[in-house]
Order: C-alpha cells, then sequence, then structure tokens
C-alpha cells in the first residue's frame, strides 16, 4: 500500500538492528528476547516509563499506590525486571512517536523536540489496542471517557476521575476497573455489561485455560460484591444528560438486537462515565507499510495477517501482541517473547525460524492463553441493533464534529467506502486518524450495503468486509518544531 509519500534513502543501521514500536508487555518482552539473542535493539514508545496500557507505571517522582491484584502486580513485576536485566544492550527511547513507515522499514520518528528518519533490518510493531466506544445522544459530555482512560488515571497519577461513577460496557476489564476505583474511594453506582460475564463458562475447557486471570476477576467481583456495587447484566446506555457536564446516565434492558426495551430504563445520577465495548487494534503502521490485513471484528477490526513466528506479508515486518488482535496482556508477554527470537533470526541470520526452538516452551504457553481468549470472545459480540443508539443529531467522529445525520446524507449521495465517506463528509480525517469512530462508520456503511430482501427471496452471501482508510503519514501528533528539526536524512 502506497504511504502517498516516499523518504530519502538513508545510511541502515547496523545489520542487526531491529526497531520495536511498543514498550507494553509483548514489546518489552520482544526487546528482551531479541537483546539476549545478540540483536541491536532499538524500543520506542510514547509514554515516559516503559509497561503499556495494562502494566503502567506512574512518574518515578510520584508515590502513587500500585494498582491491581497480586497476580497481576507479579506477573508485572516480572516483565519489567526481565526488561531492567538487559536494558543496557537496548537503546529504549521513550516520549517518542512513530508517525510514519516509509519503504525499505525506515520509521520516521519523533519526541518532544526532533524528528529523526531511522532505517532497521526488521521491525516489530507492537503497539496494542485502542478502545471501542459506541455512539449515543450525550456520550460526548464532559465526564465521560474510556474505562481504561478511568483506570489509566489510577494507575499513573493515583487520581480517580469522579466520585459518583457507572461502567457501561461489554467484557471483564469494566469489573477490574469499577473494582480500583472502590478500592480508590469512588462510589460505583453500577457496572451495565452487554453480555452476562458467565458465559466465558460455556467452554469449560478453555475458561481453564485462563485461571490465573479468572482468579482475579473473581476478586474484583468479591470488591465490588462487598461495596454493594450491582453488576447489571444485558443493560444498554439509552442517553446522558448534564449542563456542560454529566449528570445522569439512563440505562435500559436490551433485547435480542441490542436495542434498548421500552419501560425498562435506570436513571443514576453521576458524575463520571466509564465505557468500554471491546478494542480496536493499532494497526496503522501495518497497513502503511503494506501488511495484508483481515477484518476481525471480535479481535479488534483489522488485523495484519501473520504466521506463528509474527512474520507478516512484509519481509522483516513483524507483529506482537495485542497488535496482531486482542488476546490479553500475559499471551502479549510471551508472544512478544516469540516474536522477538523471530525477529533476531531474521535480522541476524535472514531466517526468522532460526531460534525457534529456543521459544518452544514460549509457543506453547502462548496457545493456553490464546485458548482461553477464545473463550472470552464471545463477550465482545455486538448485536447490530448497537449502532441504532446514536441519533441523526449524536456526534460520530469528535475530532471534525461530524454527527451521523452527515454520515448518513453522505451514504445517501452513493459513497458507500470508507474513503469515500471520510472524503465527503471528514468522519475519520481529524487527529485519532479514526481510530475512535472507523468502527462505527463501518457499521453504518454497512448497513447500506446490506442486501434487502424480499418475501421468499434467496440467503444472500455475507458482505466482503470493507478495505479501511488509508493509512497515511502522520498517524501521531507531532510538533511543527519537531519535524523542523529532524535528523537521519538529507532533509
Amino acid at each position: 500500500m502506497s504511504t502517498g509519500l516516499q523518504a530519502k534513502p538513508t545510511l541502515a543501521q547496523p545489520s542487526g538492528s531491529i526497531v520495536i514500536v511498543g514498550a507494553g508487555p509483548a514489546g518489552l518482552s520482544a526487546a528482551a528476547q531479541a537483546a539476549e539473542l545478540g540483536a541491536s535493539v532499538i524500543l520506542i514508545d510514547e509514554a515516559q516509563r516503559p509497561g503499556g496500557q495494562i502494566y503502567r507505571q506512574p512518574p518515578q517522582s510520584l508515590n502513587a499506590p500500585a494498582i491491581g491484584t497480586p497476580g497481576e502486580l507479579a506477573r508485572k513485576q516480572r516483565v519489567l525486571e526481565r526488561f531492567e536485566r538487559l536494558r543496557s544492550r537496548i537503546d529504549y527511547r521513550p516520549d517518542t512517536a512513530a508517525i510514519a513507515y516509509y519503504p525499505g522499514h525506515q520509521l520516521l520518528l519523533a519526541n518532544s523536540t526532533r524528528s529523526e528518519l531511522l532505517q532497521a533490518g526488521g521491525v516489530i510493531v507492537a503497539t496494542g489496542l485502542s478502545e471501542l466506544t459506541i455512539p449515543f445522544p450525550g456520550w460526548t459530555l464532559p465526564g465521560i471517557t474510556t474505562a481504561g482512560a478511568l483506570q489509566a488515571l489510577l494507575k499513573s497519577a493515583g487520581v480517580r476521575a469522579g466520585e459518583r461513577v457507572v461502567l457501561v460496557g461489554t467484557g471483564p476489564l469494566l469489573i477490574a476497573v469499577a473494582a480500583q476505583l472502590v478500592q480508590a474511594g469512588a462510589t460505583v453506582l453500577a457496572v451495565a455489561l452487554l453480555h452476562p460475564l458467565r458465559q466465558v463458562f460455556n467452554n469449560p475447557a478453555f475458561a481453564w485455560q485462563g485461571r490465573e486471570v479468572l482468579a482475579d476477576g473473581l476478586r474484583y467481583l468479591t470488591v465490588l460484591r462487598r461495596a454493594g456495587v450491582p453488576v447489571l447484566d444485558g443493560f444498554i446506555p439509552v442517553r446522558a444528560e448534564g449542563d456542560g457536564e454529566v449528570r445522569q446516565i439512563v440505562l435500559a434492558r436490551r433485547d435480542d438486537q441490542g436495542r434498548p426495551v421500552p419501560g425498562s430504563e435506570r436513571h443514576f445520577a453521576v458524575d463520571s462515565v466509564g465505557l468500554n465495548y471491546g478494542f480496536n487494534a493499532n494497526s496503522e503502521l501495518l497497513r502503511m507499510a503494506g501488511a495484508e490485513v483481515a477484518f476481525d471484528a471480535l479481535r479488534g477490526g483489522w488485523l495484519a495477517r501473520r504466521d506463528e513466528s509474527g512474520a507478516t506479508s512484509v519481509p522483516g515486518l513483524f507483529v506482537a501482541g495485542d497488535s496482531a488482535g486482542l488476546r490479553g496482556a500475559l499471551a502479549a508477554s510471551v508472544d512478544g517473547t516469540v516474536v522477538g527470537a523471530a525477529a533476531a533470526g531474521w535480522v541476524l541470520h535472514q531466517n526468522a525460524s532460526s531460534f525457534a526452538s529456543v521459544t518452544a516452551s514460549h509457543a506453547k504457553e502462548r496457545a493456553r492463553h490464546w485458548r482461553f481468549q477464545d473463550a472470552l470472545a464471545p463477550l465482545f459480540a455486538l448485536p447490530p441493533g448497537v449502532w441504532s443508539w446514536a441519533t441523526p443529531e449524536t456526534l460520530i467522529c469528535r475530532c471534525e464534529s461530524v454527527r451521523r445525520e452527515h454520515i448518513d446524507r453522505a451514504l445517501d449521495d452513493g459513497h458507500q467506502s470508507l474513503n469515500g465517506v471520510k472524503r465527503n463528509c471528514r468522519a475519520g480525517m481529524g487527529f485519532c486518524g479514526g481510530r475512535n469512530c472507523l468502527r462505527t462508520v463501518v457499521a453504518l456503511v454497512d448497513e447500506r450495503r446490506a442486501p434487502t430482501h424480499s418475501e421468499g427471496a434467496a440467503v444472500v452471501a455475507p458482505l466482503v468486509p470493507l478495505s479501511p482508510m488509508h493509512a497515511r503519514p502522520g498517524i501521531r501528533l507531532a510538533t511543527l518544531a519537531a519535524l523542523a528539526n529532524r535528523t537521519g536524512d538529507d532533509a
């Protein structure tokens, strides 16, 4: 896939160099493994300290309390300690973003003061996920954010964003965040789940594979039970209300299609709401590099096709962890180890399988965690009616202030591709690059593309998944000063 721009040739880094983008559990494990095997590793991350979202660390100057169960904190410690043991062999660059990917494994990086065009023998993308939200009336009011953002504030600064909180969405993250908020002193009024968590046990054998995670979940549920927090199964948001900030969230039972059941509304006076309806893989760099992708709604949208070693369709380009599809932190850590060994084999010997025996046990452990995630996957299935929550006046694209009626008008005019909608009404053209609105736009376009059936009509084959919006240079924010102060080439 063309990026629309071409970088100038640069001097290559040493022959064994790997650039790893992302310092979460996958990126940290990949960096440690590749360094152990003799590769020259450059690890970049946007945060000040390593750990990613799940293993987020507060600034060293801030004495913030540790957030998590004993099991979670122990796993976090193991990953961070392994990285620290090998840190002297790794060129670690915090506060640095990858904003473009050019042919020949050239990455344009930027921090607050300068940018650099860096070339490597191989690249591992370990950029993780962003949270999926579903628009409904009032969802953009101040005080409403993602569940992960509420957790990030707790982990990075020891701050609880609100005193009276409701968590709305699906999946186990909501339970964890709700319990952590309770432990931080907040009043959690309710956790409203699209699907009941007991669905995990529809496949007991697969559920048992994730017993460590289930134990953490039971601890969090115990915290909620002791605090008297109701967990409402099958409830969805109807609207949020407030004058300048959220003051009330209205929930209702859902029907089989995901629409609210009239007469089942429940009202909660709040000052904070956390949303999460799944995740989107941060695959922009991969798509910009030309990697083949396929759409998987349960795992995070457009995912790069990869083999067991993490190799994509682009030679020397690898993907690890949740940026290859939602699988959880435990799987991400061991997957990073497997992919780090494969990338080291590629840059050192042009053979991704050369170190496979070193990580055979990790590959086996990864398979166990993947089976558990297969048990969790049904929790993230979204019935078609959820996309009807947005009224014509509801904002869909927050960056460009695009309401549903603007997108509907573009569809009425025949723009039934994602790039067509983007050009016509600017949805997805803002600084987030569509990460927040793209899946909603997909659903609205697919609704128009779906064939209509007359009575007795033949069954029509499923729709061919839409191609994603083009990924262009500038996928992360960078200052003009940093772009002007550029090193690494003749620019």
